[in-house]
């Protein structure tokens, strides 16, 4: 079902996806490394999560939303450990008689426990053993991480990723990010120090709907709830919804709730997804009063030049800053995929984050002396 707000992982439920469903297939065939990227609420889950089913593999799927920045490794492996748990039955049997004997395993019935200790399992001999067993039974396993700049405190990580993808040849990993430039900072695919730097990989951009895609994915969706939804409700749901694939589903689901579609439902969403995206921008605003200042400067003026910026954050402090601090201060909202820039100029990128804050603006007292910009 279209409308069901949870991460699909069917591919009936997923709509107009084919494209990058078949990119996925066949770079399983020969990438190490597959990227998932997009804004939030484009369905990366969903995708991945259907994308990994169709592939016909055994698979494990760690969702690392909910972990603290700089996770501990026992954090890491611990939702290593809950994603071998959900494997396919049918690999069990064999693979539980590959891991037998690496350092750290241990078999319960149909679970596989890993130690987290400091000195528990052998993570790349983990990987290893998987590969041969998959070269034995002439297939390949899939790693899937979702979310994966949230542990980009954690560099072991990305050497277990090099050490996949330079020995592992019947393993692909598969990653997903919403703040896309944190993403890539943290994979380090241009950056010389990093153990990823110069190594290929695939990439599926995930986007949202362009207005016609919007209105047909809306209307196929009444079609299988069978609610009646009069063609000016769909287009003002896109026109207020932007193309957002999670708003139009959770409106959707609304009215499937309320067993009605007009347009008060579609305020309704996009007074409650504003609450929700400015909830998600003020975790933000914890670590520099300077990301509240211009996300509520964007979200009243629309579009602004650098200058623009620069101005209205000098006069919030009543003192010049240097370029550099405007900088640092834009490449993180870009980064985090709060805003983004075109033809000089910027915006915020979900429209429903710019009502949430013209329904409340975002705190902008001083930080605290400690902070670094």
């Amino acid at each position: 079902m279209y409308f069901d707000p949870q991460p699909k992982v069917n591919r009936v439920d997923l709509f107009n996806r084919d494209a990058e469903l078949k990119l996925f297939s066949d770079a399983v065939a020969y990438a190490s490394l597959i990227v998932i990227i997009g804004p939030r609420r484009t369905g990366k889950t969903s995708f991945m999560n259907v994308a990994l089913v169709e592939s016909g593999f055994p698979y494990i799927n760690l969702d690392l939303r909910g972990l603290s920045y700089n996770p501990s490794r026992a954090d890491i492996v611990r939702k290593l450990e809950a994603a071998f748990s959900q494997i396919n039955r049918k690999w069990l049997h064999t693979l539980h008689d590959a891991l037998a004997r690496v350092k750290g395993v241990e078999i319960l019935g149909n679970a596989i426990s890993l130690d987290w200790s400091k000195t528990g399992v052998d993570l790349p001999d983990l990987f290893d053993k998987i590969d041969v067993w998959a070269l034995k039974q002439g297939i390949k396993f899939l790693a899937a991480f979702d979310e994966i700049q949230l542990i980009r405190g954690d560099k072991q990580i990305l050497r277990l990723f090099v050490h996949i993808a330079d020995t592992d040849r019947h393993t692909t990993l598969a990653v997903t990010g919403s703040e896309v430039g944190l993403l890539f900072d943290f994979l380090g695919f241009d950056d010389t120090e990093s153990p990823l730097y110069g190594r290929h990989y695939t990439e599926i951009h995930m986007r949202d709907f362009d207005p016609r895609e919007a209105e047909a994915y809306l209307v196929a969706g009444f079609q299988q709830i069978e609610i009646p939804a009069p063609t000016d409700v769909i287009h003002y749901a896109v026109e207020k919804l932007d193309g957002v694939v999670g708003w139009l589903t959770l409106f959707g689901a609304e009215c499937r709730d309320c067993n009605a579609c007009n347009k008060g439902l579609v305020n309704e969403i996009v007074h409650k997804g504003g609450k929700l995206a400015r909830a998600e921008a003020l975790k933000l605003t914890t670590l520099s009063h300077r990301y509240g200042v211009v996300l509520n400067f964007l979200a009243k003026v629309g579009t602004a030049s650098w200058a623009q910026i620069k101005a209205t954050l000098e006069a919030r402090e009543g003192r010049s800053l240097p370029n550099s601090t405007i900088a640092d201060t834009l490449n993180t909202l870009v980064k985090t995929s709060l805003i983004t820039k075109s033809n000089g100029h910027y915006h915020i990128m979900d429209p429903l984050l710019t009502t949430g804050i013209q329904q409340e603006f975002l705190p902008e007292g001083k930080s605290s002396p400690t902070t670094t910009w």
